[in-house]
């Protein structure tokens, strides 16, 4: 499988049997899924709000809220949505200019990212030196590094190979998630520019050739992720190979949008309710002893690309109606520093009083609320919609390393103390 094994009350991992792995005990979010810094379309409500629905979906699957027992599943709507909007920019941008800027692309994830990430690690880096056993610190400073460097997924999947039923999970264990999807940002604009290359060279048409290159990409990380799940799921779980389909049909929706804005009006909405409908049912009736990702993974995957593909079409009576309500978006607006803020706080609060009651955890996802609206108002947004920093990729990038510069000296410190 692959989902945690008790992340409700961030119990220690407990033994699976010697044919299931011990699972992880956090799962994802992201993030992820950021809008873009510049919207060129019509504001979407329906991804905000799917956005809120699957930051709540992971929240209130780590508080440990029984009837939320497939909440984890949340993590794969985040990667669908990042995989359209990034998608989305990045076509748009070809589009406009017949390429896309590789330095301008990074310089925007950098300023949208890396703040509110190394700023949450520093303060969990404090925590842990303030509350945690120091036998642990040496693990955790290695994570909190491993996080800078967007390559937490791959340590976790190691540690996962062979799991110690006695080390409770780590405080920045969810930042696995970013890990994949940077790396999905990483790549994915390269292979758009080699695509335009060749589509000049061979004189094809851009749209097939970048067609096939996705649908390669994405039929082989399916096919990895449905072998791996079988033979390793927690390992399989963080593993950006058996990941990458996911952020991939989103990227597809965003490849066919002409396609979805011309569905006949009463289709579009059928397909956005039967859409929410399937991440609802991964909710409510998907646990963690299921084979995660693998093939289980398209019920949540194809339902967020329904709900996406669907509001091409903007139909009246559609899922926004629901999906664009004022509050969802409003947490759906919060989701990133919710997501970062969350877990490290019900990491800290089982430090202190031991394995959380529901309710206990229940409070802590509300506290959680705090830091992350500070967080959005005060450090994501300033920085976001400076006009001096996007107007610089240098100084963009430069904000961007010298926040990552502090959290990796925070858990190099904890390193070096340990």
């Amino acid at each position: 499988m692959s989902a945690p094994a008790d992340p409700a009350h961030l119990a220690p991992v407990q033994p699976a049997g010697p044919e299931r792995p011990a699972p992880p005990p956090a799962v994802g979010e992201p993030s992820h899924a950021s809008p873009p810094d510049r919207p060129r379309t019509r504001f979407r409500g329906d991804i905000e709000g799917i956005r809120a629905v699957a930051v709540v979906m992971v929240m209130l699957f780590h508080a440990g809220v029984p009837a939320i027992s497939g909440g984890f599943a949340g993590v794969d709507v985040f990667f669908v949505i990042s995989g359209y909007l990034i998608t989305t920019q990045l076509l748009s941008e070809q589009n406009r200019t017949g390429g896309v800027a590789l330095i301008d692309f990074y310089a925007r994830r950098a300023k949208r990212l890396l703040p509110a990430v190394n700023v949450v690690l520093l303060t969990a880096a404090v925590f842990v030196f303030l509350m945690v056993p120091r036998g642990r610190w040496g693990q955790i400073g290695g994570d909190i590094v491993a996080a800078v460097a967007y390559l937490l997924n791959w340590r976790l999947a190691e540690r996962f190979t062979h799991p110690d039923p006695t080390m409770p999970p780590s405080p920045v264990q969810h930042f696995w998630s970013l890990a994949v999807e940077e790396q999905y940002y990483l790549i994915w604009p390269l292979l758009i520019l080699l695509a335009v290359a060749l589509a000049k060279v061979s004189g094809a048409r851009l749209k097939p050739v970048l067609a096939t290159a996705l649908g390669l990409l994405a039929a082989g990380s399916l096919a990895w992720s449905v072998t791996t799940t079988v033979g390793a799921q927690s390992p399989a779980f963080f593993q950006t190979t058996s990941r990458i389909w996911e952020l991939a049909v989103g990227a597809g929706v965003a490849m066919s949008v002409g396609a979805w804005a011309r569905l006949p009006k009463p289709v579009a909405v059928v397909l956005g309710w039967a859409g929410l409908a399937a991440v609802l049912v991964t909710c409510l009736f998907f646990t963690p002893m299921m084979d995660f990702p693998g093939y289980t993974a398209a019920l949540p995957v194809l339902g967020t690309a329904a709900v996406i593909a669907a509001g091409c079409a903007a139909a009246r009576g559609g899922v926004e109606t629901l999906l664009g309500i004022a509050p969802l978006r409003w947490i759906g607006s919060l989701s990133y520093s919710l997501y970062l803020w969350h877990w490290p706080m019900l990491a800290i609060a089982a430090t202190y009083w031991g394995p959380l009651s529901t309710s206990t955890g229940l409070l802590v996802i509300a506290l959680s609320i705090a830091p992350a609206w500070l967080t959005f108002h005060f450090v994501e947004n300033p920085i976001r919609y400076s006009r001096r920093v996007s107007q610089s990729p240098r100084l963009a990038l430069g904000i961007g390393a010298g926040f990552s510069a502090l959290g990796a000296l925070a858990g190099v410190a904890l390193l070096l103390a340990s």
